[in-house]
């Protein structure tokens, strides 16, 4: 199924499940009422910055918006080319979604990120119990808490609460890196 179809439903999915009204969830994540039933009825190529904040106002992961569930069984190998995968695309930072992962009571999500440079983004506080772990592979990233963010080289690695105002910011060349969030069950 096409992304934007994917996320559409899910989109409605999540809405639903929280008995939130489009016009509440559309403010709540401080965007247009329209342009929310459009990317609901998925006719709208959503941004990440966008996705980020209804994932927050919708209380579910990011990765949960851009995969359609298939009830399948584990795998007993899993491959993402880099032409497949849930490309997502903002003004600062692209995200393919790699693999989510469930295990003990946890949900773990691999992102392969680009981050453009001389860019910042700074990302909303995710719900509680969000740890981000990532793992630079190219160019120079600051990243972290916004209030304490450190400078990161290829090699290096940060473990920080996502449930924080962070940012994410590449210096004079464009940076890679994995980002691997982990969401604990909601209690």
């Amino acid at each position: 199924m096409e992304l934007v179809k994917v996320v559409g439903a899910n989109l409605r999915a999540a809405r639903a499940l929280r008995g939130l009204s489009l016009s509440e969830t559309a403010r709540r994540a401080d965007i247009g009422k329209g342009t929310l039933s459009e990317l609901e009825a998925g006719r709208r190529n959503p941004t990440l910055e966008t996705l980020y904040a209804l994932a927050t106002v919708l209380d579910v992961p990011l990765g949960w918006l851009l995969v359609a569930e298939s009830g399948a069984v584990a795998e007993p190998a899993v491959v993402v080319s880099r032409a497949s995968g849930s490309d997502l695309s903002g003004q600062t930072v692209d995200v393919q979604l790699m693999d989510r992962v469930f295990s003990g009571g946890q949900q773990l999500e691999v992102y392969r990120l680009h981050v453009r440079a001389g860019s910042r983004y700074v990302s909303a506080a995710h719900r509680p119990r969000v740890i981000e772990q990532l793992l630079v592979h190219s160019g120079t990233l600051v990243v972290g808490p916004e209030s304490a963010p450190e400078t990161l080289g290829p090699g290096d690695y940060i473990r920080f609460d996502g449930g924080v105002d962070h940012v994410y910011q590449a210096l004079e060349v464009d940076a890679t890196a994995t980002l691997v969030m982990r969401y604990a069950e909601s209690t």
